[in-house]
């Protein structure tokens, strides 16, 4: 007579539905933190793209105004402010000659005329700045040769803004920002006026302006 042997049940094998939907949802949830993570990362190095050439324009303006003992723009704009008022803000197209004045014209057939072609706001041909030549039409100079046109990450035009007036201040466009933590700060109030001589900004990725994520050359956010 064989006894029958008792086997052992074993332990089962795989997971569950409920595992494998925790699993999944564990996952699914650290992707996110790591594309979040990574999207904030490419939209932080784009703004320092931009806040380097604001830079750059800023001491190219500065240094263009050391050897001319004036500012890279036509009498006719400087004319045409109210009494007392600095000018309105420039954009850096063909139309304002800020950045056709910044370049050095020895390596382009045009002949070094400014801004619109009638006047030569370098007659030194000195070259205050290099600028990268734009791609798809997006951040660098738009023409190959004067009237130059400089444009940020997504296309547009910087805005400058000048001391035409000599009180070291220009207007501040953070007063009509339409985020009210800028423009209606309680603990630190944005000043009717920078103290600065020149000022810049971009639009940023919304492309429009006044909004919190204009890249600006007096705040580090």
């Amino acid at each position: 007579m064989k006894l029958k042997r008792n086997v052992p049940n074993l332990p089962r094998q795989g997971f569950t539905l409920i595992e494998l939907l925790v699993v999944i949802t564990i996952i699914a949830i650290l992707a996110g933190l790591v594309m979040g993570q990574a999207n904030k990362m490419m939209a932080d190095a784009r703004k320092l793209q931009v806040q380097t050439v604001i830079k750059d324009l800023r001491i190219a303006i500065a240094s263009y105004q050391v050897e001319y003992n004036r500012y890279p723009v036509n009498s006719s704009m400087l004319s045409s402010a109210s009494d007392g008022q600095d000018i309105q803000a420039l954009l850096t197209d063909e139309n304002s000659g800020i950045v056709s004045a910044l370049m050095s014209t020895s390596s382009s057939s045009s002949g070094g005329s400014g801004g619109g072609g009638a006047t030569n706001l370098n007659p030194r041909d000195i070259k205050f700045i290099d600028l990268p030549i734009a791609k798809n039409g997006m951040y660098g100079l738009v023409n190959a040769q004067p009237p130059y046109k400089l444009v940020d990450l997504w296309g547009l035009p910087y805005y400058v803004l000048l001391d035409t007036n000599g009180d070291k201040q220009v207007p501040n466009p953070d007063l009509k920002n339409s985020d009210p933590t800028i423009s209606q700060n309680a603990t630190s109030p944005p000043p009717q006026n920078l103290p600065t001589e020149v000022a810049i900004y971009s639009w940023g990725l919304d492309k429009v302006g006044m909004t919190k994520d204009d890249v600006v050359s007096w705040r580090s956010k």
